[in-house]
Formats: structure tokens, sequence, C-alpha cells
């Protein structure tokens, strides 16, 4: 096994010869600042067509009659999909061209995403946004595995951070697109053509990143915490080519499992929120009844502001605590969730709107803070042959775990509260970051140990 998992990514399948100009074109998509702001590109529309949904929420809700249950039913819904198809495609990402899974990922999603312009019951709402999930568990795991080739260990933090970053971007232009489309339109129209209008730039970015290479040109700098020592177990040697096989020896490394539980409370604490805050400021039980284009301004502020500089902060920040303390990408998630809590419950019982905006924002911030520092976790510690397959069985049982319950039980306690959001994310997301908090801690020391133990044979990497 240490000589599969020492070998570089399957060659691509041989391609036609390229003209002079295909081949200038590929050599510039596919030099590494070209390569993530494409992969940011592509990470903001995954996001705006994936939240254009929440930010008209409170518009589907009122169009289809719906209630809270329903509305975490269709987050659910898109969730269950995204998870369940993300392994295979995983597996595949680890044995084709990564780039090209990225692009067919994208061209599905924005398919997808532009057919719920057309949609005229609940069903057929329920079935496109669920078909959005299909594309996007195709683009994460061969993205993630495509950047790490890019970009090495000692700056894979920052990278991931700034990357996903370009979520909030993504979440900026669905609320913003919101808002535009409901001064401009009726709100039954606004929604339709905000969807339809989505769908343009992702088909743009697919046939942009199928011409992008699987690794920059000349000699690609080892990537893993693996690159000198012994592997994390020798149990399934020889056997890479048997699916099965590759998930276990991914599942033979701790830090895989510590992240899927951290990331799991993540999603449980943060996708709710996002999901109903929409509708929670608009509420009547709620404390601001506010109408529907101060909602997409006030909830985007949130998101954008608390999110994009937790993205872009969490980072740097592990990059600074790694040179300083062992493990200190694990314990960023310490720091965040323990952080994000008071404000989480200051957010859900101030009746202040201004508190509100603070507390909201400070929340988002310390939650997505970690976010880079353990997707690049995850990333150090597995062999560049099974990243892709890594990150799949991470979104798998993360999101199993997490948010593809979570939405449904917010909305059914919602619900059963007489329509009362506030209450029913307390009762989840609370005792989720408290118990996230404690675990970050445990875990960095976790992490610091399998770090160390596989750095052994040669000198420890001060950035792990």
């Amino acid at each position: 096994m240490t000589q599969a998992l020492s070998t570089p990514a399957p060659k691509s399948p041989q391609e036609p010869t390229l003209s002079p100009s295909q081949s200038r074109l590929r050599a510039f998509l596919s030099r590494a600042p070209v390569v993530f702001w494409l992969m940011f590109a592509i990470n903001a529309v995954n996001y705006l067509d994936r939240m254009l949904a929440v930010a008209f929420g409170p518009t589907l809700k009122a169009e289809f009659q719906l209630h809270d249950r329903e509305i975490g039913l269709l987050s659910s819904a898109f969730l269950l999909v995204y998870t369940l198809s993300t392994v295979p495609l995983g597996l595949l990402a680890d044995r084709v061209r990564r780039a090209r899974v990225v692009a067919v990922g994208v061209a599905v999603w924005s398919i997808a995403s532009g057919a719920s312009a057309f949609v005229r019951t609940f069903p057929e709402l329920f079935a496109t946004r669920a078909a959005v999930g299909i594309g996007e568990a195709s683009y994460y795991p061969a993205g993630t595995a495509l950047l790490s080739r890019y970009f090495p260990l000692r700056e894979r933090a920052r990278v991931m951070g700034r990357w996903g970053a370009g979520q909030l971007v993504g979440i900026a232009l669905a609320f913003g697109l919101a808002a535009l489309m409901t001064i401009w339109l009726a709100p039954s129209a606004a929604w339709r053509v905000a969807f339809f209008c989505a769908a343009i730039p992702g088909l743009a970015l697919a046939i942009l990143i199928w011409h992008v290479n699987d690794a920059p040109a000349g000699k690609v700098e080892e990537t893993s915490i693996y690159a000198n020592a012994a592997p994390p177990t020798d149990a399934h040697q020889g056997a890479l080519s048997d699916a099965w096989a590759r998930i276990r020896t991914v599942l033979s490394i701790r830090t895989i499992w510590l992240i899927i539980a951290l990331q799991a409370m993540m999603f449980i604490a943060s996708t709710p929120a996002i999901t109903f805050l929409p509708i929670y400021v608009r509420s009547k039980h709620g404390p601001f009844h506010l109408h529907e284009g101060a909602t997409a301004l006030i909830v985007g502020l949130i998101i954008i502001v608390g999110g994009f500089s937790g993205q872009v902060l969490g980072g740097n920040l592990a990059d600074w605590l790694s040179l300083r303390v062992r493990g200190g990408r694990v314990l960023v998630a310490s720091i965040g969730y323990g952080l994000a809590l008071p404000f989480f419950i200051l957010m859900l019982l101030t009746h202040s709107l201004p508190l509100f905006l603070i507390a909201g924002a400070i929340a988002v911030f310390a939650i997505t803070l970690p976010a880079g520092p353990l997707t690049a976790a995850a990333q150090d510690a597995t062999p560049d042959t099974l990243r892709a397959t890594a990150v799949a069985v991470m979104l798998l049982l993360s999101h199993l775990l997490g948010d593809v319950w979570a939405p449904s039980a917010v909305g059914s306690i919602a619900t059963a509260l007489h329509e009362r959001e506030g209450m029913a994310l307390l009762t989840v997301g609370v005792p989720t970051l408290a118990i996230a908090a404690v675990l970050g801690y445990v875990g960095s020391r976790i992490y610091a140990r399998e770090v160390q133990a596989a750095s052994a044979p040669t000198k420890p990497d001060a950035h792990a």
C-alpha cells in the first residue's frame, strides 16, 4: 500500500492533438492563480444557485402554502441527494480527470437550477432542488482535490479559506438578486426570473474549467503529511482498485473521523439557521416583522459580513496558530464554536434589530472560522491518490450526521411550536455548539499526535 499511496494521481486519458490557440488557452487556464479564481467563481455560483431558495424562502412558503416543516424538508431533500451522490462521484474523481468532473457537475446543477423557474407545484420544486444536489456533489470532492494539486501544504489553509469565501460571494449574489427582483417584479415572477438567470454563469464556467489540466506543469510539490512517512495502515495493500478498500483506507485515518464530527456539528448549527432566518425575521411570531426587501438585506448582511470575514481570517488564524501550537488547524474549531455560542443565543433572544445584526454577524463569523482550516487538515492527512475519495466520504458522513436531518428537525419543532423558528433554532443549535467547542479542543491534540507520528521519519512540518 505504501507504494500505491505514494504514486501520482492517475494520468489523464489520451486526448487529441490541440491547435496552438487551444494549447495556449489550456496553458493559461492551468496556471495556479487562474485555477483558483475559476474555482472561486464556481463556488460563488454554487452558493448563488443553492441560496436562492433560502433568499426566496418566505415567498415560496406563501406561494406554495407551506409550513416550516415543508421548508425544512426542501432543504433536507437537496442535502440528502447531494450527500448520497458524493461517494460514487468522489471515487470517480480519483480515477478520471478531476477538472472534467467539476465541469460536468457545474453544468448539471446549472440546468437543474434553471429548471426551477418553470415549476408549478411543490413536488416539482422539490424534484428540481433535489436534482441540483447531484451536480453539486460531483463538484466539491473533485474541486478540493484539484486545488490541492495546485497549492502545497504550507499554503493550503489560506487557499481553502479564501476559496471558501466564494460561498459568501454567492450568498451575497443570491440575496442581492432576490432583493432586486422583488423590487422590479411581482413576487410570483421575481423568484422564477432569478432562478433562470442564475443558471447562465454556471454554464459558462463549466466550459472554461473543462479545459483545465489536473496538475500544474512541471514538478508537483508533495502535499501530504505522509510524503516521507508510512501511511496510516497497510491492511489493504494492493487493493486500491477496489472502491470499498479505498473507502476503508480513508476511514482508517483518525483525523478524517475527527473532522467528520466537527463538520457535522457545524452543519447542524448553521444550515437550519441559514434556512430559517429569512422566515424568522418576517414571522408574525418573531420580534421584527420585516418586509420582503428588508429581509433579504438584513439576513444577507449577517451571512455575508460574518461569513466572509470568518472564511478569510480562519485560514490566517490557523497558519498563525500552527507555528505556535501543534494541532492549530483543528484548535481553530474550538475557538470558533466557543465564540459562536453566546452570540448565537443573543441573536435569537434580542428584540433590538441593530443588536440582532451585530450578534448574528459575529455568530456567523465564528461558526465559519474553522471551515477552511478543517478542509485543509483533512487534505493534509490524506494521500494525493485518495483526496477526492476522502472529501466524498467526509461529506457523506458529516452531512448524514449533520444537516440532512437538522433543517427538517428544526422545521418540525418550529411547526409544533406554532411556527416559532427562533425557539426551534435555539433548541438544536445551543447544545450542538457547546459540544463542538469541547470536541475541537480535544480533537486538536488527536490531530497533533497523528501529524507527529506520520512525520516522525522526517523533520516535522511546522505548518501541520
